[in-house]
């Protein structure tokens, strides 16, 4: 059932997984373009997993049915490509020839055909991320997955936008096991190796999966140290994004006195807004935290805003995808939970209370989840 359900997925994913392996050679941007698809379609995977597992009484409406053909339609397209990926890429060269000469042009024409044949691949997979960026854009439109998995109202149902919230407005007694993290990443944002590295931008990239606590970490260690700066900012960037948007909370957040009023703004294009912010940000010591980095060419566009002044500012990236945190650079793989945190999270938020005693049946429980 589950086959069906989903598609060709659950084939799918381990074959884009091993368009990432090194031995393929792909080029940087294409790796990314993968990587962000293998994400998209976990993602959908799981999506259309609870859509097949409502209860009779919670079965989807005509809007969810269609949308999950949509994703299963795409998967076995996207599959037939990946097959002829793999065929090609593995596709040996030409057998050695005793003719130094045929040897030779035997060596160039396997070069060609390699070359022809990412490039060709590099175009396929541009155009499935636009198809993948369709499908979700849909899926976010009619918030189909979480409606389905909630039985709720589309505009009660839980958001990964509402729990990115909850995880920056916590209060401190409810936080666990963060301080160890967030002290090594201030020590790696405020490490210095000598006067000209003092005043250079500073980049840490925190990765690691959904849910092990990322925002919360960079939240504590931006509240920490935004003091020490002219100006910060805190922007959430998310799997489908507006640049426009996320660009004018950026400019609305340096400088609230010159643009209090730019979220009703309609005018700005990405490009005026990248300019005003480096404008302000010429002279400026800043902190900013990007939040939630899905795809590399997103973080491509905000980088470009972020001017580097020498004045020795810094920035937080946050990402559960590693070969994007390895494209922006300075990696901080986050550190899961230790047992006891794990143990103290999980009774304070089941029970209420991390030291409430629990019967031994209870008790047994937790130690086996």
């Amino acid at each position: 059932m589950a086959e069906i359900a989903t598609g060709a997925l659950s084939s799918l994913l381990p074959k884009l997984g091993r368009l990432l392996e090194e031995e393929y050679k792909l080029q940087r941007r294409v790796k990314g373009d993968i990587a962000f698809l293998k994400a998209e379609l976990e993602s959908m995977q799981a999506a259309l997993l609870k859509v097949s597992q409502a209860p009779i009484d919670q079965r989807p409406d005509i809007q969810v049915k269609l949308w999950a053909r949509d994703v299963r339609d795409l998967s076995y397209d996207i599959e037939d490509s990946t097959d002829k990926f793999l065929v090609r890429l593995e596709t040996r060269s030409p057998t050695k020839k005793n003719s130094c000469f045929m040897g030779f042009t035997g060596r160039s024409f396997s070069l060609l055909t390699k070359a022809k044949t990412r490039h060709s691949i590099a175009t396929r997979v541009k155009l499935i991320k636009s198809l993948v960026r369709e499908v979700c854009e849909r899926r976010d439109r009619y918030r189909v997955d979480t409606s389905v998995a909630n039985n709720q109202p589309v505009g009660i149902a839980t958001t990964i936008d509402s729990l990115r919230l909850s995880a920056l407005y916590k209060k401190a007694t409810e936080l666990v096991g963060t301080e160890d993290n967030s002290n090594e990443l201030v020590r790696r944002l405020t490490a210095e190796g000598g006067e000209a590295s003092k005043q250079q931008l500073k980049i840490v990239s925190v990765v690691g999966f959904g849910g092990l606590g990322k925002t919360t970490i960079a939240s504590i260690v931006y509240e920490k140290l935004k003091v020490e700066f002219d100006c910060g900012a805190f922007v959430s960037v998310s799997l489908t994004p507006n640049m426009v948007k996320i660009l004018k909370n950026l400019l609305y957040q340096l400088n609230k006195g010159k643009h209090g009023n730019i979220m009703n703004e309609a005018f700005w294009s990405e490009p005026q807004l990248i300019i005003e912010l480096r404008e302000i940000l010429r002279d400026k010591r800043y902190f900013i935290v990007v939040d939630d980095i899905w795809d590399y060419s997103v973080w491509e566009t905000i980088r470009y805003a972020l001017i580097e002044n020498g004045n020795g500012s810094k920035i937080i990236t946050t990402t559960r995808n590693a070969h994007v945190a390895n494209q922006i650079g300075g990696v901080y793989s986050l550190i899961p939970l230790s047992l006891i945190h794990s143990r103290k999270l999980f009774h304070q938020r089941i029970y209420g209370d991390e030291d409430k005693s629990l019967p031994s049946h209870l008790a047994e429980v937790s130690d086996i989840i």
